[in-house]
């Protein structure tokens, strides 16, 4: 930060990229002193160190949370959020249930970290609410994590840590969205990951199912869901603003589809007739390798090659080809979602090594949008370090992924420029007959709790309904 002093000489700091700490206050209200010292002006002074305090305390302050599915650490990975008992299950658990899901992630780093979590109420929208911490949880309103754990026989050393939530320290108390945050220490602004979570009543009765579109234009190639929501006895005054319907797709939160409005109120019922918010493009059934075993090559990997020294694996998938203009393959796959794995130690993550994973997409020229690796092991994110890269000499988008062993579906995606949700069909096409979970998620705003209660969910598949 740079002051004029007498004689328009500067003086003080250069503001510079990085936000200035706490300790640098007196010593750039010390430069400001000698700076205006000689001009006697005691006003000016006190008007200048409070607007230097108050620039502090901006500059200092912290910025909103972003609730969604983000790791913050660039040494934390492979993180899981499932209901107990089925890796593959979403993280979806009914209120004063037994049920409890289980968050595990691995560390790289050498050091084992005194870790922090807590739960934070969230509206429909994934804001969070105006609820204090005592109106959604029981019990204490943060608590460490339990010890990290150290890998065994990996070539790729790791801390792994787990825990169980609801649990017997902290439960919540009211339905609704829940961001799950994992922080160092007692700062929860020093944020290592958050993760999103349900909590639902099933107060209503949700009537869903898959159909092609209504579209003739897009009848080969697109999804529409039609849904009837029976809001039962619950007080809806305005079934237009204060029931929230959110439909997703393989559970996929960067496509959630939010905004339609019922058609007809008859009675309780809410008839949703085949609103525009629910049409979903089919897609294509993901991609997928087995690395659950390093001693041979599965169907979909060429070859694995040790790596040099103590250095892991790299596994080096068969180039893969486009799948626009193809017609529509049913092959089995797992909706973009990974399992993590090691045959050799039965299954213990502590076990379970990491390895390099190649990719290669030959095609004939470069694509206009950058294209990525994606599902569920990059949170459905467009992430840098899943980005493919252009190679001249191989004609061909290349990747390579740090990824722990198990298996893994996945796809390619593009993301054209400006958009938030990548484009699912430039690669792989789209059919109407794909093989997709979806899940219907209805809200009702209650005026009394002063917050968006999740009072209904309900889980179809577009082939076995």
């Amino acid at each position: 930060m740079t002051w004029l002093g007498p004689g328009g000489a500067k003086v003080g700091h250069e503001s510079g990229a990085t936000v200035p700490g706490s300790s640098n206050i007196a010593e750039e209200l010390a430069c400001l002193w000698q700076a205006i010292a000689p001009m006697h002006a005691p006003l000016s002074i006190l008007l200048v160190s409070c607007a230097l305090l108050c620039a502090h305390t901006a500059a200092g302050s912290s910025a909103p949370l972003v609730a969604e599915d983000r790791t913050y650490s660039p040494t934390i990975h492979t993180v899981q959020l499932y209901k107990q008992g089925f890796e593959l299950a979403p993280p979806v658990i009914e209120l004063g249930s037994t049920e409890t899901l289980v968050l595990r992630f691995d560390d790289l780093q050498p050091n084992v970290e005194n870790l922090s979590y807590t739960l934070v109420h969230c509206d429909a929208n994934w804001q969070p609410s105006d609820l204090m911490p005592g109106q959604y949880l029981e019990g204490a309103y943060s608590d460490y994590l339990p010890a990290g754990r150290t890998s065994f026989n990996t070539l790729q050393p790791f801390i792994h840590y787990e825990l169980e939530v609801p649990n017997t320290i902290m439960r919540p108390t009211r339905s609704g969205n829940y961001l799950l945050k994992v922080y160092r220490g007692s700062d929860e602004e020093d944020l290592v990951l958050t993760r999103r979570m349900l909590v639902f009543e099933q107060r209503t009765r949700i009537d869903a199912h898959v159909q092609a579109s209504r579209q003739v234009d897009m009848r080969d190639v697109a999804q529409q869901v039609d849904l009837l929501v029976a809001m039962n006895s619950l007080p809806v005054q305005d079934p237009f603003g204060d029931v929230h319907v959110t439909v997703l797709q393989n559970f996929r939160w960067d496509d959630a589809r939010t905004g339609a409005k019922p058609r007809f109120v008859r009675g309780t019922d809410l008839i949703y007739d085949f609103p525009e918010q629910t049409l979903f493009m089919g897609g294509n059934e993901y991609r997928n390798f087995d690395l659950k075993n390093l001693r041979y090559a599965t169907q979909r990997i060429a070859r694995i090659v040790p790596g040099a020294g103590e250095q892991v694996y790299d596994a080096y998938l068969l180039p893969d080809e486009r799948r626009t203009i193809r017609r529509y393959n049913n092959q089995r796959d797992i909706n973009g979602r990974y399992i993590v794995r090691n045959d050799q130690v039965d299954g213990d993550p502590l076990g379970a090594d990491y390895v390099k994973v190649h990719f290669s997409l030959p095609l004939e020229a470069p694509m206009m949008e950058d294209l990525y690796v994606y599902g569920q092991f990059c949170d459905f994110r467009c992430k840098p370090e899943n980005k493919l890269i252009w190679s001249p000499t191989n004609s061909a988008y290349e990747a390579e992924i740090l990824l722990k062993q198990g298996f893994y579906d996945f796809s390619f995606v593009s993301l054209p420029h400006g958009a938030t949700a990548p484009d699912i069909t430039a690669v792989e096409g789209s059919h109407y007959q794909t093989e997709n979970d979806y899940v219907v998620l209805v809200y009702f705003t209650d005026r009394q709790l002063r917050c968006d209660r999740l009072v209904g969910v309900r889980f179809l598949n577009s082939t076995h309904g």
